[in-house]
Formats: C-alpha cells, sequence, structure tokens
C-alpha cells in the first residue's frame, strides 16, 4: 500500500494538473530533503523511548523505498551536501554515505562546546560548515552551534540568547541565517554584522523553514499548521496537520514537501 501510494504521488507530480499528494506509513517523519536526481529523503524517528530504530528512507523517482541506515537513535533535521546526508541525532550530528549506506557519528556530544540538550535542526554554508540548532528544554536553554570543516565547533549568537530562547528551524541564504524559534518568533541573522532581526511573530511551536524568492513558509508543529510569510505579513495555508515538523522545497522550488510527525505522513503540496 504504501508503494502504491508514492507511486500515485510520482505521477501526480509529472502531471499537468498538480493535486496535493499524502505519502502514508512513516514512523514519527521529522525532515526531509530532495537532492539533484530527485530522491526524497525522509528521517524517520520511530518508536517513542526505543533506541537506536531510528532510520533514513530514500524514496527515488520510481517510487521504490530504500532504507539507507536504520541504526539512529532519534534523527530529526538533516540536510544533504556532497552525497552524504548530516543528521541531528539526538545529542550528536551523524554522516550518512548515500552510496554504501552506512552511517558514522561526525560530531559527538564531548567536542560540542556546551553539552547538547535536543539538537533539532541543520543546515549547510557552500563550504560544508554546518548549523545546528538546539532546543534545550523548550523554554530558555537553546543554543546554536557552527561545526566547521575544520572539526571545531563553536556555540554562536550567545549573547543573543535572551532573544532566541529555544531555536529549531534553521535556513541559511547567503549571509543570512533565519531561525524560527519554539516560542513562535522568527528572526533573520546577518552572519556578517552579528546583527539580529525579529521579522514576525506568532508561530506557537514552530520547526521548519523554505524560502523561495522572498516568500518563506514556515510551519507549527504544536499547531499543525503551515504558514506562508511575505513581507512580515503571514498567511495561513493549512491546517489540517497533526504535527507538522522539519519542511522542505523540491530541487525545482515548486514544492513543499511537510513531514507529519504524529500522522506518519509526507505532504507534498505546490507553492505556485
Amino acid at each position: 500500500m504504501r508503494l502504491l501510494w508514492i507511486l500515485l504521488s510520482l505521477s501526480l507530480l509529472s502531471s499537468s494538473v498538480f493535486a496535493d499528494v499524502v505519502i502514508q506509513g512513516f514512523k514519527m517523519p521529522e525532515s526531509v530533503a530532495q537532492d539533484k536526481d530527485g530522491n526524497i529523503y525522509v528521517s524517520e524517528i520511530g518508536e517513542r523511548d526505543v533506541d537506536k530504530d531510528g532510520k533514513i528512507t530514500m524514496i527515488d523517482k520510481s517510487g521504490n523505498l530504500t532504507t539507507i541506515v536504520d541504526d539512529l537513535y532519534d534523527p530529526k533535521g538533516l540536510v544533504l551536501f556532497d552525497n552524504k546526508i548530516y543528521v541531528a541525532d539526538r545529542d550528536v550530528v551523524v554522516e550518512v554515505d548515500i552510496e554504501n549506506k552506512t552511517s558514522a557519528v561526525y560530531a559527538g556530544t564531548m567536542q560540542f562546546p556546551r553539552s547538547p540538550v535536543f539538537l533539532n535542526d541543520i543546515d549547510v554554508d557552500d563550504k560544508g560548515n554546518l548549523y545546528v540548532s538546539d532546543s534545550g528544554d523548550f523554554k530558555s536553554t537553546g543554543q546554536i552551534f557552527i561545526i566547521k570543516t575544520s572539526g571545531e565547533i563553536e556555540t554562536i549568537f550567545e549573547d543573543e540568547r535572551n532573544l532566541i530562547k529555544a531555536p529549531n528551524g534553521l535556513l541559511l541564504d547567503g549571509d543570512s541565517l533565519y531561525v524560527l524559534d519554539w516560542a513562535g518568533e522568527f528572526f533573520e541573522v546577518d552572519l556578517n554584522k552579528k546583527s539580529f532581526k525579529k521579522i514576525a511573530e506568532g508561530f506557537n511551536g514552530g520547526d521548519g523553514i523554505a524560502k523561495v524568492k522572498d516568500t518563506f513558509f514556515l510551519s507549527s508543529w504544536l499547531e499543525g499548521k503551515l504558514y506562508k510569510l511575505i513581507a512580515g505579513k503571514a498567511e495561513l495555508i493549512n491546517d489540517k496537520f497533526e504535527a507538522a515538523a522539519d519542511i522542505s522545497l523540491s530541487q525545482d522550488n515548486k514544492k513543499v514537501y511537510i513531514p507529519d510527525m504524529k500522522a506518519g505522513t509526507l505532504t507534498i503540496l505546490d507553492v505556485n
């Protein structure tokens, strides 16, 4: 049945009249990304309170499912770089070799300058440096790390921890880092000037960020909602999710992927 849903999804995606697609059968899907060849990768946390049942699933263009790795704890945010997947897995960052279907700890707990509590989202710049959010206790102990290609890890923006209390969603765009806080505030950070600007608020339980030109898409895990944000003004797109998690865009920027953690689904929406 799961393969049937995926084949149906792919046929709809290639048709001239697009219909919203829902792919079922995942176990607590949290994050999603598509590579340049059209393959879709989904992190699945698995059962609650069960260790080492987390996995990364690949859906190829033909609708075939492949488990890339299945020995993770609670994989959340993932990002692709140089034919590898980097995924935030509880209190470490794991590097996944897609071709060889192997995983290894890329940044261990003890390497961080301050012990991570709840690593959540992750993004990468064009040099391979990783930015990782730690949502902490989801109240006031959050932090953001940069893992440099040299292996050095730094806590960044410590002076702004009173502003960003529980960072979740991260998105790099040029010299800007966009941060969606669990408390519902959305920030733009100038990485050169080290300056913060609040763009909008009201996204309680904020999770994922996607961007097409000047339009942002923001998800609320707590409220099960997807928003469109233009020039600081938010528009509700969909409020039917149970727990809209870490969203992303297709390679052509025409579709947004929304994992629904509680429903166990991946929804594909046309953003045009």
